[in-house]
């Protein structure tokens, strides 16, 4: 298999993620006993960190508070290898939140956001890294963009490699106008079928959505089911993939783990089926630990999982 190309360029959100898990059963207007932890996220940022755990060059283009939160984000993703030369810190605002609360499943109940500093990363800005943009193998992107920068992206850079990650149901509406311009779009259930106008979750939902996707001519798809898979689409054919059930500490990292499993496969050069078997396993692992991303990846561990979980490699 080939070497990394070059490197990806991912630009977007970078939070403090607080986690709420719960000991017993959710008791609504009431205090409940849980373990409450805090990790650096952010959707990009996530993707950006497992990328450096896998050893592939990132640059993460995002934007941090002059805060101790701003500090800490910095620091562990730094250490983690990815530059952040290229990003952001804002004195006058904070360090974008995430809240989530999981249940006793470890699968999130409920959560909250805050990303407004995502709002100083604009088309006047972004044009000052044109170059470091324009040259890279790979541009990655969240939702948690204004509408203005993500309009200058795909204006701007029509001839690059472009990952997409909706991030949640009400941004995701952010993406439709340009599903045709984004090459790999990671989405979950809920959020294909808005962003594709489909009306169904039952057994006809990879029908309908196969002549959508072929009525649009479109690129790589592949689509979250959680703990039940994901749904691929390429070369016009839809492929489902399982994979044995885990128990789970924390899904909050598992869906930024299965995008970077993809970006890597692709500056890896690997074929499109073995780079979804190679993301699949990310999130199982990603999965395990109580950190949005688990600092135990590395290819050579994500490559073992997946011989141990998909016949033939």
């Amino acid at each position: 298999m080939g070497e990394t190309k070059n490197y990806a360029v991912a630009i977007g959100g970078s939070n403090i993620d607080i986690l709420a898990a719960p000991k017993n059963k959710i008791i609504s207007q009431d205090s409940n006993t849980a373990e409450i932890s805090l990790s650096p996220g952010g959707v990009v940022r996530n993707i950006s960190e497992n990328l450096s755990l896998l050893k592939s060059k990132c640059h993460l283009i995002s934007a941090f508070g002059k805060d101790e939160f701003g500090n800490y984000i910095k620091s562990r993703t730094i250490s983690s290898g990815v530059s952040l030369k290229h990003s952001l810190t804002i004195s006058s605002d904070n360090t974008s939140s995430y809240l989530s609360v999981n249940d006793l499943k470890g699968e999130m109940s409920i959560a909250f956001n805050d990303t407004k500093i995502l709002n100083n990363i604009t088309p006047n800005f972004l044009s000052t890294k044109y170059s470091l943009i324009n040259n890279s193998s790979a541009i990655i992107i969240d939702a948690n963009l204004q509408d203005e920068a993500l309009e200058y992206v795909f204006k701007n850079f029509k001839n690059n490699y472009i990952f997409a990650d909706p991030v949640s149901l009400s941004k995701s509406k952010k993406l439709k106008k340009y599903i045709k311009s984004i090459n790999v779009l990671k989405p979950n259930l809920d959020e294909a079928i808005i962003l594709y106008n489909l009306n169904t979750k039952d057994n006809y939902f990879t029908e309908e959505l196969s002549n959508e996707l072929n009525k649009k001519n479109e690129g790589k798809l592949l689509i979250s089911l959680g703990h039940k898979g994901v749904i691929s689409f390429h070369n016009k054919e839809i492929k489902k993939y399982k994979i044995n059930k885990l128990s789970v500490k924390n899904s909050n990292g598992a869906g930024d783990a299965l995008m970077a499993g993809l970006v890597h496969g692709h500056l890896k050069d690997w074929s499109w089926d073995y780079t979804v078997k190679f993301a699949i396993s990310m999130a199982s692992i990603a999965t395990q630990s109580t950190e949005t991303v688990n600092p135990k990846i590395n290819q050579k561990n994500v490559i073992n999982f997946l011989k141990e979980n998909f016949e033939n490699g």
